[in-house]
């Protein structure tokens, strides 16, 4: 582990006095990255909105101490981080592997420096508290609500077949900007929402809308946890003529990933509170199972060793069979994995 930063010794302090939440980043461009005089390299980082990983990773010193010095893009989706890299305005994108696939189907040269997370490990099935449906199987026939990104479709698919229902059996509405779905289930729109983690669930609890949950939100009973969910993209040109330079990202990014998966509920919490301005504790209101759920499972796992390559080849292919739109058949992500991934 690297030389702790200030923070770091802070937040384990306050971690062994007391005793988070984050997202993903990025990926790649086609020049060589500059160099400072001290030898340090510029790395400039992709990222998709609510991703804060690399900004965790970088304030708490773990790119300084290889060498590296990153500037942050924000972009709104993974499409448009991997056309950044693309086209050389950023070095390193964060992006899903299904908008990665789509994008190497389109004619991307693109490959992967890092895996960034594996897939999300729940997914909370709501509905309003005066609804009728009490379990799963009450689903059949309803409207169930849940976000365009294609990854959402296979959880839900996931979920529906491990529910004995077959995923034609429920009414499924795609509502593109999926943090207006509260809402949609609150006004009657839908009768059912899929929502990552735990999040809008225990902020609709008692308090916000009366929604509660139904059946079991962790998705490890019909998909493989080691699956990559997103990487660190970019263009093949960066990574042929910064291969050092990607090397240093990959084991930057792992020795971050590496810390905060060892970080307890509290570290955590105030993690989220600093970047993503979210109260864990607050919305966990003394429960600990709450707060565990909320700092554990809202966000995923970071990557941080190599990638499972067949987890990931199947998660491609349940991609494709759940939005054959939107995931292409044929992608192999083996052929698309700089040196820097293992």
């Amino acid at each position: 582990m690297p030389t702790s930063t200030s923070r770091r010794r802070r937040i384990a302090l306050t971690t062994f006095l007391a005793g988070a939440v984050v997202t993903v980043s990025a990926c790649s461009s086609s020049d060589e990255g500059p160099t400072s005089p001290s030898g340090t390299s510029t790395v400039r980082i992709a990222l998709t909105t609510g991703t804060t990983s690399a900004e965790i990773a970088d304030a708490e010193g773990y790119f300084a101490e290889h060498g590296l010095n990153v500037e942050i893009i924000p972009l709104a989706t993974g499409t448009e981080t991997l056309a950044a890299v693309q086209g050389g305005s950023a070095d390193v994108a964060y992006a899903d592997t299904f908008a990665a696939v789509n994008a190497i189907d389109n004619g991307f040269d693109i490959d992967l420096v890092a895996g960034a997370n594996y897939t999300s490990p729940a997914m909370s099935y709501l509905v309003r508290d005066d609804s009728d449906i009490r379990e799963p199987a009450d689903l059949a026939g309803k409207n169930l609500g849940i976000g365009g990104v294609p990854f959402f479709r296979v959880f839900a698919n996931g979920f529906l077949s491990a529910n004995s229902l077959s995923t034609d059996a429920v009414n499924v509405t795609i509502v593109r900007q999926s943090n207006a779905l509260p809402e949609a289930l609150a006004n009657g729109s839908v009768d059912a929402i899929q929502s990552l983690g735990y999040q809008v669930a225990y902020q609709n609890d008692g308090q916000g809308h009366r929604f509660r949950s139904v059946g079991d939100p962790d998705t490890s009973a019909f998909q493989n946890p080691n699956a990559m969910q997103a990487g660190w993209w970019t263009s093949g040109t960066w990574a042929e003529k910064n291969a050092e330079t990607a090397d240093k990202f990959a084991d930057a990014y792992r020795a971050f990933a590496t810390w905060y998966n060892g970080l307890d509920a509290n570290a955590r919490a105030e993690l989220a509170v600093q970047y993503n301005d979210i109260d864990y504790k607050e919305l966990a209101a003394g429960d600990p199972t709450k707060l565990d759920n909320l700092a554990f499972y809202t966000v995923a796992r970071y990557i941080d060793g190599p990638v499972d390559v067949d987890a990931t080849q199947d998660w491609i292919e349940k991609g494709h069979t759940a939005a054959p739109d939107q995931v292409p058949d044929g992608v192999s992500i083996a052929e698309h994995m700089s040196p820097s991934v293992s």
